[in-house]
């Protein structure tokens, strides 16, 4: 099955994934709807990003399941992350 695989040192923590990924489900460029989370965290000094899955269920319900773009050639936040900090694994 595939999935996206992030690579979180090379993360810059842009946000531009948040918002390929909001537009591609609803049109609209709203981070705080997209199946991935930047955040910076505070205790490792980094920049995180959470998966759909790995969210609390609060935040789940206000957000979209990855569907890995099943529309798209390949999924937006791969195709637009400027460091190539994701990437797709696994067979789809």
């Amino acid at each position: 099955m595939a999935a996206l695989q992030i690579e979180h040192p090379r993360c810059v923590g842009c946000r531009t994934c948040e918002l390929a990924c909001s537009f591609h489900h609803t049109g609209l460029f709203k981070p705080s709807i997209s199946s991935l989370r930047i955040f910076w965290d505070s205790m490792t000094k980094e920049i995180r990003v959470l998966q759909h899955d790995n969210l609390t269920d609060a935040e789940k319900m206000k957000r979209f399941p990855c569907d890995l773009c099943k529309t798209e050639a390949l999924p937006l936040c791969v195709k637009y992350c400027p460091t190539q900090a994701i990437s797709v694994v696994g067979e789809e």
